[in-house]
């Protein structure tokens, strides 16, 4: 049997505290068939994970209440509450150091917000949800 289109659509949470980087993401992820839903903190972002199953994870580093770092660890150390979505981490930060404690933490990938182009948002996103 098929798949009907609808049931080919990913779930993606966008995770930023900037409301414009959240919109220019479902802008882009949109055009490609996505179903984005999206949080402006580490704490909304695991409310929603516990509510809801996701196929990839975008988290900024930088938030209030709970930062995207704590919100990394708590999302990989306890799957079954949250689940095993492949999270990428959103930054403006690229110093080694943020990056190599991001990938201890066992982020999926990294994407760095200053250096963003809409296909590369899409090809990093495809290859993490293995497309």
């Amino acid at each position: 049997m098929a798949e009907t289109k609808e049931a080919k659509k990913r779930r993606v949470l966008i995770v930023d505290d900037e409301p414009d980087l959240r919109m220019m993401f479902k802008d882009i992820l949109g055009t490609f068939g996505y179903e984005l839903d999206e949080a402006s903190d580490g704490v909304e972002c695991l409310e929603k994970l516990k509510k809801g199953k996701y196929d990839l994870i975008l988290l900024d580093l930088m938030m209030p209440r709970m930062d995207g770092m704590e919100a990394l660890t708590r999302i990989k150390q306890e799957p079954d509450k949250y689940g095993s979505a492949p999270v990428l981490i959103l930054t403006n930060l690229t110093s080694d150091v943020a990056i190599k404690e991001g990938f201890e933490r066992k982020a999926d990938g990294y994407l760095i917000k200053t250096e963003l182009t809409p296909e590369q948002v899409v090809k990093e996103i495809e290859k993490s949800l293995g497309k």
